[in-house]
């Protein structure tokens, strides 16, 4: 089995992104959200996908997603049935994971019942199968933490940002520009463009601060 993939992406379209690994080019197949959350960049490095190998008999189809706990709801999706992976791909594309965990707590059929393919039979089916599965306490669990480490990878981003607006700041004040003037440009340049870099933020709020 392949549980995870881990190189240059090299192609990408709405519905599946090409990785090239050590020259080889696997086809993935993924969300549209996921699609467009990847930079097709030569700059920006390797990307890495959970992945899930599909077996049929006339195909071997690789499927992608950015955490584990997207991959869990596939594959949980996936054992309802008349659930295969391209309408699976397709509610995770309607409903992230909470939204998923919280329609079938309430027995929102509606929620399911607003994914394209997806009918009221089907819709039904999918809350009575899935409410009574124990596999749906551990995605409970497994949501909480992940909630809780990405507060954290937030907490630690912000302090980071602040860090960079700090020492562009202080850079533009040694250069002579008074801090009011300073923070201004910062503040429009950060506006247009995410910058996580010091230097190139100061660079942006020059060019800035030279057209006036």
């Amino acid at each position: 089995m392949i549980g995870r993939i881990k190189g240059q992406l090299i192609e990408k379209k709405s519905d599946n992104v090409v990785i090239d690994v050590h020259g080889i080019g696997y086809v993935v197949y993924v969300t549209e959200k996921t699609a467009r959350s990847l930079t097709l960049d030569n700059q920006s490095g390797d990307i890495s996908l959970y992945s899930e190998l599909i077996v049929k008999e006339d195909l071997l189809q690789l499927v992608g997603f950015l955490t584990q706990m997207e991959k869990d709801w596939f594959n949980l999706l996936r054992s309802v049935q008349g659930i295969g992976a391209k309408v699976a791909l397709t509610i995770l594309n309607t409903l992230n994971t909470d939204e998923l965990l919280r329609a079938i707590r309430v027995k929102n059929e509606l929620a399911f019942s607003s994914v394209s393919g997806i009918g009221s039979r089907m819709a039904q089916r999918l809350v009575v199968e899935l409410s009574g599965r124990k596999d749906l306490i551990a995605l409970e669990d497994e949501e909480a933490s992940e909630i809780k480490d990405e507060s954290s990878e937030q907490t630690i981003g912000i302090i980071k940002r602040k860090e960079i607006q700090q020492d562009a700041l202080s850079a533009l004040q040694n250069l002579g520009f008074k801090p009011a003037e300073a923070k201004s440009a910062i503040d429009k340049i950060l506006a247009q463009k995410d910058l996580n870099d010091a230097s190139l933020l100061v660079k942006e709020a020059l060019r800035s601060l030279a057209k006036g």
